[in-house]
């Protein structure tokens, strides 16, 4: 050890700072916190259909597209009319719509009937996707697939996704969403 005359510059270790502990936010990870702070801020823009993106996003797989949707009452509205849900008037087709409290996935099963469940997998949050060719909605993060209706089919996913009602009425071209 060489010995100092108390004037050498001593090179200290530079640390990042400590992720909050268990004891500091129970349940914390990057990943959940990430995703509340988007769930927010797309939940703030539901009704604001001039806003960019304002309710939806694009879902991934295939047949996705952006969404439209606007407060009716207590439930969520979106008119297939509006370029924007086109992807919703063919069979096959799915798109990603913000709810204040949940992100819902819509996928057009036939021609009368639209499934809504929520995008976020009961495993570990990550956003599950449409698979049109098995039928299936999967999550790329860990795996777990399920049916339409929110099913677990393959985990590491136990519980099922949330469903939400819809009614779709022909005449108006209307998607409601009963949340």
């Amino acid at each position: 050890m060489a010995a100092t005359d108390g004037n050498d510059a001593v090179a200290m270790p530079v640390r990042a700072p400590l992720a909050p502990t268990a004891a500091g936010c129970p349940g914390c990870s990057r990943r959940a916190v990430l995703r509340g702070l988007a769930m927010t801020t797309a939940s703030v823009l539901v009704g604001c259909t001039g806003a960019p993106g304002g309710a939806g996003s694009d879902p991934g797989g295939d047949g996705g597209s952006s969404s439209t949707a606007s407060a009716c009452g207590a439930n969520l509205c979106l008119d297939l009319d509006d370029p924007s849900n086109a992807a919703l008037t063919a069979v096959d087709g799915a798109l990603i719509v913000a709810a204040p409290r949940d992100s819902i996935l819509l996928v057009r099963s036939s021609a009368t009937v639209v499934q809504a469940v929520s995008d976020v997998c009961t495993h570990a949050g990550c956003g599950v996707r449409y698979d049109h060719v098995n039928k299936i909605l999967s999550c790329p993060c860990h795996g777990s697939q399920y049916t339409l209706t929110g099913m677990v089919i393959r985990g590491p996913a136990f519980r099922p996704l949330a469903k939400y009602q819809t009614q779709l009425d022909a005449t108006t071209n209307q998607l409601t969403i009963l949340l």
